[in-house]
């Protein structure tokens, strides 16, 4: 397993999404540009016409709202390009910086054995698992806000490894699946003397810590944590009212439809019945896995 020191300024994420924004008002213009267009001018300097003319066509159907055409052809394209060129500048600036000093370029846990390597080459080494005499990590969180509340969020992971020499070092790295890499660095780190981890920054994540504390006690993988099966108990129970009333409230209409021969009405009580047994299914199947772990260890 190889792990790059990739910390949040130069990882790939935020370029990624903003090219992928940039992407997509890109194809919507081209789009409309192709569609609402009569004899198309396949130049630049023709997409470029079409698209200052849309601005002020739709600048004037809205004089007394140019929020509409300023945010659609000035604010939002201004926004995504100008965060994909800020993404990428700042991604170059923040590599040159970690290549000035003596930092660790990546981590490889070997079956026998561990690999370090530096951004300079001469400093390379390797140890046993046991020459190192302990590693922490350290799950950097933040807290996001949406419409639905505050939520704490895992933004990154930090791995201090202290060798038998008393040597100190450290990385970080931006999963894209933050459970499986954990998971990996838990199974690695049963072969080192001393293994430890914690939540920094915003503070705990309860659905993680109660993952890592079952994967380090029980030796399994959850599909759900407690968290996790509230919410689906939740949902499950409220999908399904929401089939019956639809079937209580719309009664007459049902009766008048069968009689039709219309089905289409029963669509979205069938699509909120099939959502509520999903929940169930795998509430069930959480529920089988777990009695089924403790059955094999007695």
């Amino acid at each position: 397993m190889y792990i790059n020191n990739v910390s949040g300024k130069t990882s790939l994420r935020m370029i990624m999404s903003f090219a992928v924004l940039s992407l997509v008002i890109t194809a919507a213009f081209i789009v409309f540009y192709l569609t609402m267009t009569a004899g198309v001018d396949y130049s630049v300097s023709g997409f470029f016409s079409w698209f200052v003319n849309a601005y002020k066509a739709l600048l004037s159907e809205n004089p007394e709202d140019p929020w509409v055409a300023w945010t659609l052809f000035i604010i939002l394209p201004c926004i995504f390009y100008i965060g994909l060129i800020w993404s990428i500048v700042s991604r170059h600036i923040a590599l040159r910086e970690q290549a000035s000093v003596l930092n660790l370029k990546s981590v490889a846990f070997l079956p026998d054995r561990v690999k370090f390597n530096f951004n300079r080459p001469q400093y390379n080494f390797i140890c046993g698992y046991g020459d190192i005499s302990n590693l922490e990590m350290v799950l950097n969180t933040t807290i996001t806000r949406n419409k639905y509340g505050t939520y704490i969020v895992l933004n990154e992971i930090k791995l201090i490894f202290t060798v038998l020499n008393g040597k100190t070092f450290s990385l970080c790295n931006t999963p894209l699946n933050a459970m499986n890499f954990i998971y990996k660095i838990i199974n690695y780190s049963r072969n080192i003397n001393n293994f430890s981890y914690r939540f920094s920054g915003a503070g705990v994540q309860a659905d993680i810590k109660e993952k890592i504390e079952d994967y380090l006690n029980k030796g399994i993988k959850p599909v759900l944590t407690s968290v996790g099966e509230a919410n689906f108990k939740v949902m499950s129970i409220v999908f399904f009212i929401i089939s019956i009333i639809f079937l209580i409230g719309l009664k007459d209409i049902f009766n008048d439809s069968v009689l039709r021969g219309s089905w289409f009405i029963f669509v979205p009580v069938g699509m909120f019945l099939t959502i509520s047994f999903i929940f169930d299914i795998i509430l069930v199947i959480d529920k089988i896995k777990e009695k089924s772990f403790r059955g094999y260890n007695g």
